[in-house]
């Protein structure tokens, strides 16, 4: 019998980050849906969203 690791936390950052994200629906087709997961960014021209991820959403599982 093989015993677990026990995890724990030996260190938590008192000034954690905090993202302000959105998903936008960029089209929906029959059965399929794609996102674009943005995250605001700031700069020294001011703030603005970057697209981190782009995902699409089928029906039924997983797809290749």
């Amino acid at each position: 019998m093989r015993k677990a690791a026990l995890l724990e936390v030996i260190w938590r950052n008192p000034k954690p980050l905090h993202r302000r994200q959105r998903w936008e629906q960029i089209n929906r087709n029959s059965g399929t849906a794609h996102y674009l997961v943005q995250e605001l960014v700031s700069s020294p021209m001011g703030p603005f969203w970057v697209t981190t991820s782009n995902l699409e959403f089928v029906p039924g599982g997983r797809a290749a």
